[in-house]
C-alpha cells in the first residue's frame, strides 16, 4: 500500500486560518509536539520546501520547528522580539514552563503588568508570526508546479562551439576563459554564503555554532577571493581586459568588484533605499 500524501497549498490560508493553530502551539511552546497534524500549518509551502521528505508529517514538523525558530530569532520588532521567544519557549532557561510562566517572565522584560500583556500584546506577538508566515510561504513555488521541459541553447548559456577548438590559441583561451568563471561563481557562492549567515543564523538556538558557521564560511570567502584575483590578473596578463561570458563581454574591473565585496555595499544600498 504507497504512503498517504499529504497536502500541499497552492496558496497560504488566511491569516486567522494560521493563528489559530498557533495559540495552540503557544500552548505547549517550542518545539512543536510530534502529535501535531494541523495542515494550516504543515501544509504552508514554506514548511514544504524545507522539508527532507515532504509526506512525512514527522519531517514537515520538523521544518516547521525549524522556520518558527529562524522566524523569531528575527522578530522583526525589536520591543516585541525578545518577550516572544520568551512566550514560545525558544530562549534558553523557559523551555518546558508552562504558558503562564512564560507569560510572566516575557511581561517582565517588557515591564508590563501580566494581564496586560495577555490581552494586548500576546495577540500582536502571535498575529505577526502568522504574518511571517504567510509572508514566508509566498516565497515558494507549490511543489506540484510541473518542472518547465528543456530548452534549447541561446543566449548567454554555457556551450562549445566548433570554433572553440578549432585552433590552439582559441582553445587554450577558452579553456582558461571556463576555469576563470568557475573560480568566479565559486566566490559569488561564498559570498552569498556568508551574508545568508548572517542574516540567517546556522542555528538560532546555538549562538557559538552559529558563528563557527559563519567564521568558516569568511575564511572560504577570503581563500575564494584570493584564487579569484590570482585568475583575473593571470586571464589579462595573457589575454587582455575584456572577459567573454556567452555573447557578452565584461570589463575586468567588475570582477575586481566582486573580490573586494565584503558586504557593506549591500548594507549602503539598503539604507540608501530606507531614507
Amino acid at each position: 500500500m504507497s504512503p498517504t500524501r499529504l497536502p500541499i497549498q497552492k496558496q497560504p490560508p488566511s491569516l486567522d486560518a494560521i493563528t489559530t493553530p498557533l495559540k495552540g502551539i503557544l500552548r505547549g511552546g517550542l518545539p512543536v509536539d510530534v502529535s501535531f497534524s494541523d495542515m494550516n500549518l504543515l501544509a504552508l509551502r514554506g514548511v514544504v520546501a524545507r522539508s527532507v521528505m515532504p509526506h512525512d508529517r514527522l519531517s514537515r514538523i520538523k521544518a516547521l520547528n525549524e522556520l518558527l525558530a529562524r522566524l523569531l530569532v528575527h522578530f522583526p520588532d525589536d520591543t516585541l522580539g525578545e518577550p516572544a521567544r520568551i512566550l514560545f519557549g525558544l530562549t534558553p532557561g523557559v523551555r518546558g514552563l508552562t504558558l503562564t510562566a512564560r507569560r510572566e517572565r516575557a511581561a517582565s522584560e517588557m515591564s508590563r503588568e501580566v494581564d496586560h500583556f495577555r490581552k494586548r500584546i500576546e495577540p500582536k506577538i502571535v498575529q505577526e508570526l502568522a504574518r511571517q508566515l504567510h509572508a514566508d510561504s509566498q516565497d515558494y513555488a507549490p511543489r506540484t508546479t510541473p518542472t518547465p521541459g528543456p530548452v534549447e541553447i541561446s543566449g548567454d548559456t554555457p556551450y562549445i562551439s566548433a570554433g572553440d577548438v578549432a585552433a590552439h590559441d582559441k582553445a587554450e583561451r577558452e579553456e582558461a576563459l571556463s576555469r576563470l568563471w568557475a573560480h568566479v561563481y565559486r566566490l559569488r557562492a561564498e559570498i552569498l554564503r556568508v551574508e545568508r549567515l548572517k542574516a540567517w543564523p546556522y542555528d538560532p538556538t546555538e549562538p557559538r555554532l552559529s558563528q563557527e558557521k559563519l567564521d568558516e564560511a569568511l575564511d572560504a570567502r577570503a581563500d575564494a577571493q584570493r584564487v579569484v584575483n590570482g585568475a583575473v590578473r593571470a586571464f589579462v596578463d595573457d589575454y587582455g581586459s575584456m572577459i567573454a561570458s556567452g555573447a557578452a563581454e565584461f570589463d575586468v574591473q567588475g570582477l575586481e568588484r566582486l573580490v573586494r565585496w565584503d558586504g557593506s555595499d549591500g548594507v549602503t544600498q539598503r539604507r540608501k533605499r530606507a531614507e
